[in-house]
């Protein structure tokens, strides 16, 4: 199989190592990267490059996109109007409208279409997932996520569009719900427009709730989720892959969790979707959904 890699910026350089290691082991054939900066890709001359994202499409069966939030829907419909599969990072689109138009194009295709909402594929996550569903906690009060850290004031770009998508995609994996309704407050302090801290509460159709506070201007990276429950509580280390369980005795013990490589086990999932036709844990109805309550939130906030 032949990989194409689009955007070689910070985060799609740790995509093309797993990928780099996952073609030294023969588990693909082919790898390619792409990026209109070629000083991105001197680090990697090794592999076949491109700057012109026609011709890297002309060489691969499957590309992963790095690219800018803004750009995500073009370069994924390019790459779906040739037919190749898209695996690319959250959020999917920053409107619905393009998202939905990207699912009909990889349906008429017969191509796989996933979105890179990678906590799904966190041992720690999947963890609660499944003490979530077996009752663990008893009933489940409610849920806190905060996902901060520093960031240099960006252009066009608000923070509910690249902070929020990843705590809805845990709060939908964990619980197997959607919230209904956000109320919130946002605000921006280095510039004029455009959010750089929001604190929303999502609220579900039952008495379930989740508060998730986003910021770019905490100097303390956090990726964070408490779950306080009747029977018990817990706080998860979301890239650590800790889980702190609180009982209402006052003991505190550590559930043992296998760390993973999420990147490397998300990518494995997306060449096994090609492999197999079969669109498991990722699918671009997840995408679209987040999506969708990106925008949702966004009108409610004051």
């Amino acid at each position: 199989m032949k990989i194409g890699v689009i955007g070689i910026g910070y985060w799609g350089q740790k995509v093309v190592r797993e990928y780099a290691s996952l073609l030294n082991e023969g588990y693909i054939d082919y790898l390619a990267l792409c990026d209109i900066d070629q000083s991105k890709l001197r680090e990697f001359k090794e592999y076949n490059t491109f700057t012109d994202l026609d011709e890297l499409l002309r060489n691969v069966h499957a590309v992963h996109i790095c690219t800018n939030n803004d750009t995500h829907y073009e370069v994924a419909k390019k790459a779906l109007e040739e037919k190749i599969h898209v695996l690319v990072e959250k959020p999917m689109t920053t409107n619905r409208n393009d998202a939905f138009n990207l699912i009909e194009l990889a349906y008429e295709n017969g191509t796989i279409l996933q979105v890179g909402h990678i906590y799904r594929f966190a041992n720690a996550i999947r963890r609660v997932r499944e003490l979530y569903q077996n009752m663990f906690f008893g009933d489940v009060y409610y849920i806190n996520l905060r996902w901060s850290h520093l960031m240099p004031p960006m252009r066009d770009v608000d923070v509910l569009w690249d902070l929020l998508p990843h705590p809805l995609d845990i709060l939908n994996f964990v619980t197997k719900k959607w919230p209904n309704e956000f109320l919130g407050v946002g605000r921006a302090f280095r510039r004029s427009r455009l959010n750089e801290v929001a604190s929303l509460q999502a609220v579900f159709d039952d008495s379930l709730f989740a508060n998730i506070h986003l910021s770019w201007l905490s100097p303390i990276r956090r990726r964070i989720m408490e779950i306080i429950g009747s029977e018990r509580s817990a706080i998860v280390e979301c890239v650590k892959q800790e889980i702190t369980v609180y009982e209402n005795d006052g003991n505190v013990r550590h559930l043992n969790v296998k760390l993973n490589n999420t990147i490397r086990d998300e990518i494995i999932n997306f060449i096994n979707a090609i492999k197999t036709g079969r669109n498991n844990f990722n699918s671009a109805i997840i995408g679209l959904r987040t999506v969708e309550l990106i925008e949702q939130a966004l009108s409610a906030l004051r």
